[in-house]
C-alpha cells in the first residue's frame, strides 16, 4: 500500500488509545454504536418480512427513485443504505460486522471517535453518490417471459450495505499499520498484503462486471481510505458541531448588537439635530427597548 512513515506512529498515538493493542478486547464507542445499528436494523427488518423488504427499498440507493420515478433525488438514501443489508441471508451483515469489529476498532483507537465517525460517514456518502450517479450508465430494457419488461445495467438496481465504508476502514488501517498481522483463513499475513489483495480482487471483478456486488463502491471506499492517510487528512482537526453552532450563534448576536448600536447612534444624532418629534413611534419604541437592555 505504502512505505512506512514515522509520522504515522505519532498519528496513531494522538488518537488517545494508541494503535494496536494486545490487551483485552474492547470495542470503541462509535464502532460499537455502528455495529449495534447495523445488526439491530437488520434484525428488525428481517423479522418484519415483506414489510422489511419494502422499508429496505426505501432506505437503499434506488436508481429508479433517482432518475425515473418520484420522489426523484431521495438524498437520504446516500447514507441510509449503509445501515441496511441483504435480507435474504445473514452472510452479508455478519461479514461486514466482523470486518468493522476488527478494523473499525483499530482505526477508531488510532484516530479518535469524532474523526473516525466523520471518515466512516464520508465513505458511505461517497459510495452512495457514486452509485446514484453511475446507475443510468448502460441501462437497457429486458423483456421477461411473462410479457413484462425491466430495466437493467451494470450499475442499475438498489444498493445496500456498508461494504464501501468497511473497505475504506481496512485500507486506512493498512496505510497506518502496514506491518500489522491479519489472519487469512489460518495464515498470518501483513495487513498491507491483505488489503492490497482485496482491492486487486475488487478491481478484477469490477472490470468483468461480475455478479450483483457493487465493486465500484468498494473501490471508491479503498481510494478514500488511501487518500485519507496519504494526504494526511487524518491529522486535520474535526470541528465539534455543537461548538460550531454555538460560535455561529455568538457571532450572530454580536452582529445584531453592533447593528442596534449603530442605529441608536443615528437616532440620537437625529434627536440632537431635529428634536424628539422627528422620530416615528417604532423608533421611539426601539430607543426605549435599548435603554432597558443597557
Amino acid at each position: 500500500m505504502s512505505a512506512w512513515r514515522p509520522e504515522w506512529d505519532e498519528a496513531a498515538k494522538s488518537g488517545g488509545d494508541g494503535g494496536l493493542s494486545l490487551g483485552p478486547v474492547t470495542v470503541p464507542l462509535w464502532t460499537k454504536r455502528l455495529l449495534l445499528a447495523n445488526l439491530g436494523i437488520f434484525v428488525v427488518l428481517y423479522l418484519l418480512g415483506a414489510t422489511g423488504y419494502r422499508i429496505s427499498n426505501v432506505l437503499a440507493v434506488n436508481p429508479t427513485w433517482w432518475w425515473t420515478e418520484p420522489p426523484f433525488l431521495p438524498l437520504w438514501q446516500v447514507l441510509t443504505y449503509g445501515f441496511v443489508h441483504d435480507l435474504s441471508g445473514f452472510g452479508h451483515v455478519l461479514y461486514n460486522s466482523l470486518v468493522l469489529f476488527f478494523f473499525g476498532s483499530m482505526l477508531e483507537r488510532a484516530l479518535g471517535g469524532r474523526r473516525f465517525l466523520a471518515f466512516y460517514l464520508a465513505a458511505l456518502l461517497a459510495g452512495g453518490l457514486l452509485h446514484a450517479v453511475l446507475s443510468p450508465i448502460g441501462v437497457h430494457e429486458v423483456s421477461l417471459a411473462d410479457g413484462r419488461s425491466i430495466l437493467t445495467g451494470p450499475f442499475y438496481g438498489p444498493m445496500v450495505g456498508a461494504s464501501g465504508a468497511i473497505v475504506a476502514c481496512l485500507v486506512a488501517c493498512a496505510m497506518l499499520f502496514p506491518r500489522a498481522t491479519m489472519i487469512l483463513f489460518v495464515f498470518p499475513i501483513p495487513l498491507w498484503v491483505g488489503a492490497t489483495g482485496l482491492v486487486v480482487m475488487d478491481l478484477l471483478a469490477f472490470t468483468r462486471m461480475e455478479g450483483q456486488v457493487a465493486y465500484h463502491v468498494h473501490l471508491a471506499g479503498a481510494l478514500l481510505g488511501y487518500l485519507f492517510i496519504k494526504r494526511r487528512w487524518h491529522l486535520r482537526a474535526v470541528p465539534n458541531p455543537v461548538e460550531v453552532l454555538a460560535d455561529r450563534r455568538r457571532a450572530g448576536e454580536q452582529r445584531s448588537r453592533q447593528q442596534d448600536e449603530q442605529r441608536m447612534d443615528e437616532l440620537l444624532a437625529r434627536i440632537s439635530r431635529d428634536g424628539m418629534g422627528s422620530l416615528s413611534s417604532s423608533e421611539k419604541e426601539f430607543l426605549k427597548r435599548m435603554s432597558k437592555r443597557s
